[in-house]
C-alpha cells in the first residue's frame, strides 16, 4: 500500500527525520511513505517503534486531511487542449523540392545576376582593349566655296573645291603604327589669268611611326589586353564560384529549414504530451491521489512547451524567410511559408583527404580566378615597366601626287601661255603610280619628360598591385585547404554522429516511457516525468543539428571541389 500526501509534506519529512525511518524522493514536490520498505531490519526497539509508528501515522492522517481540504476548496482549472495543433492557425505552406529551390535560385537570385553582370563587364572590356588593334578605315567627303573680294586682276573672287579622301589605319603587335591614305581634289577659279581653271589633283601616301624604346614590343603593346584577356576568365571563374556559392547557401538554408519544420514537429508532440501529463494531474488531483505540488510541476512543464512551441514557430519563420532570401523570391502571399517536401541523402563515403584537396587546388573556381586576377596584374605591371622609359620613335612616310585639269591659253603681256586640254583623275593618278612627282620623310623622335615621375609612378602602383594579388592569392589558397580539411572531417563523423544521435532518441524516447509507466505506478514523481520528457526534447534538437551538420558537411565538400556547379547561361 503506498500514500502520497503533499498538503503537509514539511510535516511528514519532519516526523521521518525525527526518527530517521522516512525517505524524502525529492525536495520541494510531492513526498511518498512506503510501509512495506520499514522491514524488521530496520525497526527500533518496541517502545522506539510505538513512538514512530505513532509520529507516522499522524503525519499520514494531517496529509490526508490537507489533500482532502484542498482537493474541495481548491478552483480545479479547465483540462488543457490535448491535440495536436492545440487550435493553432498555422500560415499556408508552398512544397518545395530542393531541386525546385535550384531553380528558383538561378533565375532570381540577386547573387547570380551580380555575378552575370561583372562577367559583362569584363566581357566588355576585354573586347575594347582588342579593338585598339583592329584596322580603321575613314574615307571624308568636303566641298568648299569660297567668294571673296578682289582688288588685283590676278586673284580669283569664287573658288570651289571638292575633296574627297579615304584609307586605313592600323597599329600591329609591336607597336607600329601604319597609316595609308588616298585624295583627290577638284578645284575650279575664276581668276583671269590661271592656265588651268579646273585642277583635278590624286595623291597618295603611307606613313609609318614604330616605338623603338617606350611601348615596343608584344608587352608594352598588348599588355593591357593580356591583363583583359585574364580579367575576363577570371569572371567566368568568378562567376562559376558564384553559382556554386548559390548552391551551396540554398542547399544549407533548405536544411535549416528541414530541421526547423522537424524541431516544431517534435515541439508539437511534447506540448502534446505535456497538455496530457497536466490533464492527468488535474485528475488525480480531483481524485485526492495527488497534491498541489503535481499539478504545479505539470504546469510549470506545460507552460515550457508553450514557450519553446512558440519559439519553434518562430525559428521556422526565420529559416523560410531565409530560404526566400537566398533563392530571390517570396513563397507568394504574405502569410505563406515556404516547406520542404525532401529529406536529407543518406551520408555517402567520403574520398581520402589527398584525392579531395588535390581536386580543389586544381579546380575550385575561386581559387583560379585568384590566379588569373595575378596574371592580370602582371601583364600591366610589364606594360608599366615598358613605359618607364624615354619615348623614341622612328617615324617616315612615302608618297607621289598627280595633277589634271582643264586647260586654256591666255594672253599676257602679247604673249601666249597655256595650252588648251582637257585630262580627268586618271591622268592624275596615272602619275601617282607611276612615281612621277615622289614625297617622302624620314625622322627620328625623342620625348623625355622632366622629373620622370608620372610613368615611374605607374610602374610602382601597378608593382603593389601585384604584391596584392599575389597575398590575396596566397590566402584564398590557405583558406581553401583549411575549408576542405574542416569539411572533410565533419563529413567524415557525420554519419556517426547521426547514428549516435538516433540511438540517444531512442533510448530517451524508451527512457520517457519508463518513467511514465513508473510514476503511475508511483514510483517516481512528477518532476522525474518533466526531466526525462525534457532530456527527449534536447536529443530530439540534437538529431535535427546532427542532420543539417551531415548535409552541410557534404554540401561544402560538393562546393569546394566541383569545377561548375551549374553552368553559367
Amino acid at each position: 500500500m503506498v500514500v502520497q500526501g503533499s498538503a503537509c509534506t514539511r510535516d511528514a519529512e519532519a516526523g521521518a527525520r525525527l526518527k530517521g525511518r522516512g525517505k524524502v524522493r525529492d525536495r520541494g514536490y510531492p513526498s511518498r511513505l512506503s510501509w512495506p520498505a520499514m522491514s524488521s531490519r530496520s525497526r527500533p526497539p518496541s517502545v522506539a517503534g510505538r513512538h514512530s509508528s505513532v509520529a507516522v501515522l499522524t503525519a499520514l492522517t494531517s496529509a490526508l486531511a490537507a489533500t482532502s481540504a484542498w482537493a474541495a476548496s481548491s478552483p480545479v482549472s479547465s483540462e488543457p487542449d490535448t491535440s495536436y495543433l492545440a487550435g493553432a492557425v498555422e500560415p499556408e505552406r508552398v512544397g518545395l523540392t530542393l531541386e525546385q529551390a535550384q531553380k528558383l535560385a538561378a533565375a532570381h537570385s540577386p547573387t547570380t545576376r551580380a555575378a552575370l553582370a561583372a562577367l559583362r563587364v569584363a566581357r566588355g572590356a576585354r573586347m575594347r582593349e582588342a579593338g585598339a588593334f583592329d584596322p580603321v578605315l575613314f574615307g571624308a567627303d568636303e566641298r568648299v566655296s569660297t567668294d571673296t573680294p578682289v582688288s588685283s586682276p590676278f586673284e580669283a573672287s569664287k573658288t570651289r573645291v571638292r575633296s574627297l579622301s579615304g584609307g586605313a589605319s592600323w597599329v600591329s603587335p609591336i607597336g607600329t603604327s601604319v597609316n595609308v591614305s588616298l585624295a583627290r581634289v577638284r578645284a575650279e577659279t575664276d581668276a583671269q589669268f590661271s592656265t588651268l581653271p579646273v585642277e583635278r589633283r590624286a595623291r597618295a601616301r603611307l606613313d609609318v611611326v614604330q616605338p623603338l624604346l617606350r611601348g615596343f614590343g608584344l608587352g608594352a603593346t598588348r599588355g593591357e589586353l593580356r591583363a583583359a584577356d585574364r580579367e575576363l576568365e577570371a569572371a567566368q571563374r568568378n562567376a562559376e564560384a558564384a553559382s556554386l556559392d548559390l548552391g551551396a547557401a540554398v542547399e544549407n538554408a533548405y536544411w535549416e529549414l528541414y530541421a526547423a519544420e522537424r524541431d516544431q514537429a517534435a515541439e508539437r508532440l511534447q506540448r502534446q504530451r505535456a497538455a496530457v501529463f497536466l490533464r492527468d494531474q488535474l485528475i488525480r488531483a480531483r481524485a485526492g491521489v495527488v497534491g498541489p505540488g503535481a499539478v504545479a510541476t505539470a504546469r510549470t512543464f506545460m507552460a515550457a512547451q508553450e514557450a519553446q512551441l512558440l519559439d519553434a514557430r518562430v525559428r521556422v519563420g526565420t529559416a523560410s524567410e531565409a530560404l526566400a532570401l537566398v533563392v530571390g523570391t517570396q513563397a507568394g502571399e504574405a502569410d505563406q511559408r515556404y516547406h520542404c517536401l525532401d529529406d536529407p541523402p543518406e551520408a555517402q563515403a567520403v574520398e581520402p583527404l589527398s584525392a579531395l584537396v588535390k581536386r580543389a587546388l586544381e579546380a575550385n573556381p575561386s581559387l583560379r580566378a585568384a590566379e588569373l586576377d595575378v596574371a592580370a596584374t602582371r601583364a600591366r605591371a610589364r606594360g608599366a615597366a615598358s613605359r618607364a622609359w624615354p619615348t623614341v620613335e622612328a617615324f617616315g612616310g612615302y608618297g607621289g601626287s598627280g595633277l589634271a585639269g582643264v586647260g586654256r591659253q591666255i594672253t599676257f603681256s602679247g604673249q601666249t601661255v597655256g595650252s588648251d586640254f582637257d585630262t580627268g583623275f586618271g591622268h592624275a593618278w596615272d602619275q601617282v603610280w607611276g612615281d612621277d612627282f615622289p614625297d617622302w620623310n624620314l625622322g627620328l623622335r625623342v620625348n623625355m619628360p622632366l622629373g620622370w615621375r608620372a610613368d615611374r609612378g605607374e610602374r610602382q602602383r601597378q608593382l603593389g598591385i601585384l604584391e596584392g594579388a599575389l597575398a590575396t592569392r596566397d590566402a584564398r589558397r590557405l583558406a581553401l585547404l583549411s575549408a576542405v580539411r574542416q569539411a572533410h572531417l565533419e563529413a567524415e563523423l557525420s554519419e556517426r554522429q547521426l547514428q549516435a544521435m538516433r540511438d540517444l532518441v531512442e533510448a530517451a524516447r524508451e527512457q520517457a516511457r519508463i518513467a511514465n509507466l513508473e510514476y503511475r505506478a508511483g514510483r517516481s514523481t512528477a518532476y522525474d516525468v518533466v526531466v526525462v520528457e525534457a532530456e527527449l526534447r534536447e536529443a530530439q534538437f540534437r538529431e535535427s543539428q546532427a542532420l543539417v551538420r551531415a548535409a552541410r558537411a557534404a554540401t561544402e565538400l560538393r562546393r569546394l571541389t566541383t569545377p561548375v556547379f551549374r553552368r553559367t547561361p
